[in-house]
């Protein structure tokens, strides 16, 4: 799917939330929140980022060839942009044109008088004007960057929009342009947004080295790394002010007190005489900038990506600990913001060895994962993505407000994988394992899938969890009802033929798995989800009736086969042999074949 198409439905949600004046101005919303304020500093702490962002959209009448424009006035930066949202490429020249009038506006090159709309007026005159002022257009003590949007930037359109510009070089105007097609804004999209953070850690004076080097994968993206002693203590401020946020790129959190953490604890407890430098695997982290003054190391958004077990458990004895006690740390320097994320997640799984890293952990913070999150959290429920992160959180947030059955509200990511591989993907038996097939290279991307619409893939994740968990209550009523029930393989099987309730009024086109399976993907999860009501099933009665049903023809199933075993070999079945039968691959194609046939009589 390509970008356009992932991201469409978003778009259109925008231009209705907002009341743009069409899809275009939407997307420029959609691209700043969502891409651009991952890698550019737009000076904002407040909490109404969409306001933030259409107060600095400027795209209507009289916008003088600008959609959007951004100050930074501690750093007396400019960043302009123009996009363009289509299937094609869609810049020309004349458009650019505009832009250079504009920028020679500003820039005071020329002497044409300019008629912006309010909203550009107003953030020339309150946001540009400041930066802009005679000393500093004299210093050059400004920086202005255009950024060009588009869907691909073919023939000779890039060389085109530079030689507009080529006399600003001649006049050392500090002026750059930069372009992102669509392929380059996907990755974007799909990168770990980095809290920023301004921390000092101390460090043994001149114990350390730098060393300058290319990092070479796909790209080649210069780096900085220091390698050091710091005051392990000096850690814990940060970590008390910063929480787990300064763990954000980390794929694991706490793993509680297991045997490693036990050992790293009891080593750093010997004080002078410990061994803790020379046997602990120390930390990596990665930041934007970072400068030594004698023992200060002062860091720019400083990120640990691997060590979060050292520095939990560090942190928790750490002011039982002598000032002597040091550990060893390799900080790495990414000034390209772009590849952050993706350095950072290499070295997490290159530099592991004390706590195995989890396919399940590696995902922890995939977009998709995020917003199930977010989702879950509003509504007062815990999305348990990462290990370890539930032991981190405030539980009272998560209270059942229903009792104390359970007594908080929890959805663990991959109970939401199986629950998707039996409903929607229709396995709901693998002699693999199911959870394992969760972060499997072969269903990972359809169960969390990125290319879809966010939100529908999100609804689609909760109408199979909570056909699930319905399925499991009926389980637990009915349990000494039917004899099928007793078996726990049977559970999935259940999830994986309610499915067909969705289209029983037709089912003359789902003979077969594979026809259900293509059916399903058709299948809506926002229709039969309570949205305003934690997600929950809005089918009650007839979705319970029809698990009954099948439930029946099931139990049917296996009293046939038992009486057959009786009748021609004259032996009793036994209850393994109905987890055996359960358990194999080929048992519900059997199962789906003789239910649906029941179902069309």
């Amino acid at each position: 799917m390509s970008f356009y198409a992932k991201i469409k439905d978003q778009v259109t949600d925008l231009t209705k939330q907002f009341s743009y004046q069409n899809d275009g101005t939407a997307f420029g919303h959609f691209i700043l929140k969502e891409c651009f304020s991952k890698i550019i500093d737009f000076e904002y702490d407040g909490t109404d980022t969409d306001s933030f962002i259409k107060d600095h959209i400027v795209d209507m009448a009289n916008d003088l060839g600008n959609d959007a424009i951004f100050t930074n006035q501690k750093n007396r930066e400019i960043s302009v942009f123009q996009f363009k949202y289509s299937n094609g490429q869609l810049l020309n020249t004349n458009e650019i044109k505009k832009n250079k009038k504009f920028i020679d506006w500003i820039l005071k090159i020329s002497a044409d008088k300019l008629t912006p709309n309010s909203k550009l007026r107003k953030v020339v005159d309150e946001e540009i004007t400041p930066i802009l002022t005679a000393q500093n257009l004299k210093d050059n003590n400004y920086s202005i960057t255009f950024y060009y949007i588009d869907n691909n930037f073919d023939g000779t359109i890039k060389t085109d929009i530079k030689a507009l510009y080529t006399n600003y070089n001649d006049k050392d105007i500090n002026f750059q342009i930069k372009f992102y097609n669509y392929e380059e804004l996907e990755e974007l999209y799909d990168d770990i947004e980095i809290p920023k953070n301004e921390v000092t850690l101390k460090v043994i004076a001149d114990e350390y080295f730098i060393k300058k080097l290319s990092y070479h994968d796909d790209n080649e993206t210069p780096v900085e790394t220091i390698v050091t002693s710091i005051v392990a203590s000096s850690l814990k401020p940060i970590i008390e002010e910063k929480k787990e946020l300064i763990l954000a790129l980390n794929v694991r959190y706490y793993k509680g007190e297991n045997d490693i953490n036990s050992k790293i604890k009891k080593e750093y407890s010997k004080g002078k005489k410990s061994n803790f430098w020379i046997l602990n695997n120390g930390i990596n982290a990665v930041c934007e900038h970072f400068e030594v003054d004698g023992d200060k190391l002062t860091i720019k958004n400083f990120q640990i990506v691997n060590g979060g077990q050292t520095t939990k458990t560090l942190t928790r004895i750490v002011n039982d600990l002598p000032d002597e006690v040091q550990i060893l740390m390799r900080l790495t320097k990414i000034q390209d913001k772009t590849r952050t994320s993706k350095i950072s997640m290499d070295i997490a799984v290159a530099s592991n060895s004390q706590n195995a890293i989890s396919a399940r952990d590696l995902h922890s913070g995939d977009r998709i994962q995020n917003k199930i999150y977010s989702n879950l959290d509003a509504v007062g429920i815990f999305y348990d993505k990462k290990d370890g992160e539930w032991a981190t959180v405030n539980k009272k947030k998560y209270r059942n407000p229903f009792g104390n059955s359970p007594m908080h509200l929890k959805i663990h990511n991959l109970d939401l994988g199986v629950a998707y591989l039996s409903f929607y993907l229709q396995v709901p038996i693998s002699t693999v394992g199911r959870h394992k097939l969760v972060f499997s290279e072969i269903y990972c991307d359809q169960i969390f899938n990125m290319d879809a619409n966010e939100d529908d893939q999100f609804y689609k994740l909760m109408l199979a969890h909570r056909v699930s968990e319905r399925v499991n209550r009926i389980k637990t009523e009915k349990i000494s009802n039917y004899e099928i029930l007793q078996n726990n393989y049977i559970n999935d099987v259940l999830v994986a033929l309610t499915s067909i309730y969705f289209f029983k009024d037709n089912l003359t086109k789902i003979g077969t798995i594979e026809e259900l399976t293509e059916k399903m993907k058709t299948l809506k999860g926002q229709p039969y989800i309570k949205a305003a009501d934690k997600y929950i099933l809005n089918i009650d009665q007839p979705l319970d009736d029809f698990i009954l049903e099948i439930t029946k023809s099931v139990q049917y199933i296996l009293d046939t086969k038992k009486a057959g075993k009786k009748d021609f070999m004259n032996e009793d079945w036994l209850p393994t042999e109905t987890n055996n039968w359960l358990k194999k691959d080929a048992t519900y194609k059997e199962i789906y074949e003789k239910v649906i046939k029941k179902l069309k009589q």
